[in-house]
């Protein structure tokens, strides 16, 4: 039996190369979308939750979908500083910390909330260069099933990224509320049988639209169509399968 360093090792390995196989897919229309940025965009980044999301209409602003199924926080923020912006968008929308709550991860020491937090800082500093208004979701709760993430550590690493809302005057905010079994971490209702996905991106993506709250638009913004999440179904085998 190996060490249980070297079965950790191993774990972050497989999961990096996930992520660097799933980044290599979507970086050409990424980068391409990114050439597009007007000022009046909206820019989504984070994990799974983000890429299946689509581009949701947000009162006709056109939408920037930069999600990388698998990514936890360190994961985003490399690949955000990797990326360029034509622009300052109106807004940006963070969604992270799934992948950071794997219990490998060891996400009940205090070590793994610092690292956390000081990558979330990273991310963070990205998204007020790009964009005039940050919002940052709470850590969606997961399925009893989901054994191997820490339900625990839903509220702990939620209030870690309240914290830094609070201190850097960005939005924080919980479109997941609804799904929640209380402060326990798991959810009551709403999930893909995986127990980490939702079974309805849709309905995320108006929570979303309802929530985040965009300063005005300049006149003459042009009414652009949003192009739907696909099918979870369809998502999950363009993902490798249970990632978020």
């Amino acid at each position: 039996m190996p060490a249980p360093w070297i079965a950790t090792a191993a774990r972050h390995w497989r999961h990096g190369r996930c992520v660097r196989n799933r980044l290599a897919e979507r970086g050409p229309a990424l980068r391409a979308s990114l050439r597009q940025a007007a000022p009046e965009s909206v820019i989504l980044a984070g994990n799974s939750h983000v890429e299946f999301l689509g581009t949701p209409d947000f009162g006709g602003r056109p939408c920037i979908n930069l999600g990388i199924g698998g990514s936890t926080a360190a994961d985003c923020a490399a690949h955000l500083a990797d990326l360029r912006l034509p622009v300052r968008c109106a807004a940006s929308v963070l969604i992270i910390g799934t992948n950071d709550i794997l219990r490998w991860r060891h996400p009940e020491r205090a070590s793994t909330e610092r690292r956390f937090e000081a990558e979330v800082r990273r991310i963070l500093r990205i998204l007020e260069v790009w964009s005039a208004q940050v919002f940052v979701a709470a850590i969606p709760p997961i399925g009893a099933c989901a054994t191997g993430r820490d339900p625990t550590a839903v509220a702990a690493f939620s209030d870690r990224l309240e914290a830094l809302c609070r201190a850097g005057r960005h939005s924080f905010f919980d479109p997941f509320a609804a799904l929640r079994d209380d402060g326990s971490g798991l959810a009551r209702t709403g999930l893909y049988p995986d127990g980490v996905h939702l079974a309805d991106y849709n309905r995320l993506a108006a929570d979303l639209v309802r929530l985040v709250a965009i300063d005005p638009a300049p006149s003459g913004l042009r009414m652009r169509a949003a192009v739907p999440a696909a099918g979870l179904r369809a998502l999950h085998a363009a993902a490798w399968g249970v990632r978020a």
